[in-house]
């Protein structure tokens, strides 16, 4: 899907994190996948869903010059890339990416480094609803029954904690990447962050504490993002079968 409006569209790739749940030298957004980086995958589909003109990539400070040689020349024709130097959190990695921003860009899409089987599809799909939403989001509907698990204190290393209720899975959604919202109002919700000191685990939940209204697009359970080594034997997996 291409640009439905030809409107000025960014994307932001927060790439600086340290995955501490995969451990090893190595940062799983750089580690190898099938003889290239994680991130060049990701990367790839992004440009492949031929709707952004610019791709801003946040990545460890002390890293940027030798992933900067690294991805540059892998830009295709039409693509502006940028690499600026992230945060320790994912949110400050957007916000330095949002920074790099030329002013005329309308709409901002922003995906995981580290989810690299989205469809490309779905950032022309969530780009097209800022039209009339301030933002769109790939998610999937809750599978599982949920439960609020309150912590209580314990002697056993085998309790969590008790169940305080029962959520209805009937409105619940898994939140997933890619995320696309109206510029404006993305810059918004990072200052009111910043100020505030709202943490949040996706910019959507940034957009909606300013009142944003977000729509969702269906996602699918294989969108995964790498977080353990589980994970990363699933990419694998997938790159050989499919």
């Amino acid at each position: 899907m291409t640009n439905p409006d030809h409107l000025p569209v960014a994307a932001i790739i927060p790439a600086a994190g340290t995955g501490t749940r995969f451990p090893g030298e190595t940062r799983k957004q750089f580690r190898l996948l099938a003889g290239r980086p994680l991130l060049v995958h990701t990367l790839e589909r992004v440009w492949s869903a031929n709707v952004v003109s610019l791709v801003v990539v946040a990545v460890p400070e002390e890293d940027l010059d030798g992933i900067g040689e690294q991805l540059l020349p892998l830009a295709p024709a039409g693509v502006e890339l940028l690499l600026v130097a992230g945060g320790a959190v994912r949110q400050a990695s957007a916000a330095a990416g949002l920074e790099a921003l030329p002013p005329d860009i309308q709409v901002i899409v922003v995906h995981d480094a580290v989810r690299p089987l989205f469809e490309p599809r779905w950032i022309g799909e969530t780009v097209a609803l800022c039209r009339d939403f301030d933002g769109a989001i790939v998610a999937i509907p809750a599978s599982d029954t949920l439960k609020e698990v309150e912590a209580v204190p314990t002697t056993s290393d085998k309790h969590s904690g008790t169940i305080s209720h029962t959520i209805p899975r009937t409105s619940v959604w898994r939140a997933q990447t890619p995320q696309a919202f109206r510029a404006d109002i993305l810059r918004r919700a990072l200052r009111q962050a910043e100020d505030t000191g709202l943490a949040g685990t996706d910019e959507a939940t940034l957009v909606e504490a300013v009142g944003g209204r977000i729509a969702v697009v269906e996602g699918s359970p294989g969108n995964i993002k790498v977080t353990t080594p589980e994970d990363w034997r699933y990419l694998e997996w997938r790159m050989q079968n499919d």
